[in-house]
């Protein structure tokens, strides 16, 4: 019995200590915040050509798997399929045309979670007379297998209650 509590105390000896070689967080390369915020600026036209292409699929996969898309008095949407299913309802009203404007993108130092905050505007006609919403917006980012998702993403009107 002795023998082999020897055995196992000089083996863990021999084996290096995970805390020791661990690299602190503090010491790990801060991400390059500059390039991140580029690139969910890609991911912003992205989303915003497919919005003009009305494919409500695709719109649906910028988002993370259980992500949120709140809009503007209507019920949440969660997870991709339900994010889809609001999108595609949104883009076949007639008349429909949203442009998204970026205003500020904040990339967290870990370059792994992102705030862009902005301004849309919506326009439909769904009886044939044209209505314009403005309004603002959210979106929470993750980085997700390198690629950046919407976690969250709300939006606004700038409109009283009522419409106006």
């Amino acid at each position: 019995m002795l023998l082999v509590a020897t055995s196992l105390t000089l083996a863990s000896c021999d084996t290096p200590n995970e805390q020791a070689t661990a690299v602190p967080p503090e010491a790990a390369a801060p991400a390059d915040t500059a390039a991140e915020e580029q690139a969910i600026r890609a991911q912003v036209a992205r989303w915003h050509d497919l919005i003009k292409a009305k494919d409500a699929a695709a719109i649906a996969q910028l988002y993370v798997e259980d992500g949120a898309f709140m809009p503007a008095n209507a019920p949440i949407a969660k997870g991709r399929a339900a994010i889809e299913q609001n999108w595609a309802g949104l883009i076949a009203t007639p008349g429909f045309d949203l442009a998204i404007s970026p205003e500020q993108i904040v990339v967290s130092s870990s370059g792994d979670l992102a705030m862009d905050r902005g301004t849309y505007r919506l326009t439909v006609a769904p009886d044939g007379k044209e209505q314009v919403e403005i309004g603002k917006y959210v979106v929470v980012w993750r980085k997700v297998e390198g690629e950046w998702k919407a976690a969250a993403d709300i939006i606004n009107s700038d409109l009283p209650p009522g419409g106006g």
